[in-house]
């Protein structure tokens, strides 16, 4: 009997082994679970998303304001209203309708020891220069002369105002210049401001386009 007993307990055991072997088996079987999203879970972040990044890309407009400092002078121009300042102190201002400032400068570019305000840019298609000098309390118009004669030839425009060491230059695109080694390319035209206040073209410069870049 006892002999009898235990051979059942053995065939239970087995079967329950066999079970777990079974079980187990059929749970490596089965693919692994995804995590199911709602569609309109995501439409409604992902539009939510798309409200922030409007209003991160929302800007104010940036300020055409340009300055430039010598000494205890400034010169600022903003949406073509010019000022001068000494020792912070208005003491000029004007403005000038439709003018839209490239270059803002100011410097003693003749050495007599009297700052000069050099203001470039368009006004409409037309390229403007306006300079000035500070002398016995008042600052007195400067004359900075256009482009004439060899210089003239092809002119398409594109000007800009810059110094250069000693010098004053002003640059423009120019377009088949028949006498010019390069027939269509920048061109630099170098001035002296003298002590007098005259100005003296000392030297012209044409340079292709990707030369001057």
């Amino acid at each position: 009997m006892a002999k009898l007993l235990k051979f059942f307990l053995f065939v239970i055991l087995l079967g329950f082994l066999a079970y777990i072997f079974v079980y187990i088996s059929e749970l490596d079987d089965q693919p692994e679970k995804t995590e199911v999203v709602d569609i309109d879970v995501v439409k409604a972040y992902g539009d939510s998303l798309a409200l922030i990044a409007v209003d991160d890309t929302t800007s104010k407009p940036l300020s055409s304001l340009k300055s430039s400092a010598f000494e205890d002078f400034t010169i600022s121009v903003d949406n073509g209203h010019l000022q001068v300042e000494k020792s912070h102190e208005v003491i000029m201002e004007k403005s000038i309708q439709g003018f839209k400032s490239q270059t803002v400068l100011a410097t003693d570019l003749n050495g007599n020891g009297l700052p000069e305000f050099w203001v470039a840019g368009f006004e409409g298609k037309k390229y403007r220069v306006f300079a000035f000098e500070y002398k016995a309390g008042k600052l007195n118009t400067v004359r900075f002369p256009g482009i004439m004669g060899r210089q003239q030839l092809g002119y398409a425009g594109g000007d800009s105002l810059y110094l250069e060491k000693a010098a004053i230059v002003h640059s423009f695109d120019y377009e088949n210049d028949p006498y010019a080694d390069i027939s269509s390319g920048v061109r630099n035209c170098y001035y002296k401001y003298g002590v007098d206040g005259s100005f003296v073209l000392t030297k012209t410069l044409d340079l292709d386009k990707k030369q001057d870049e």
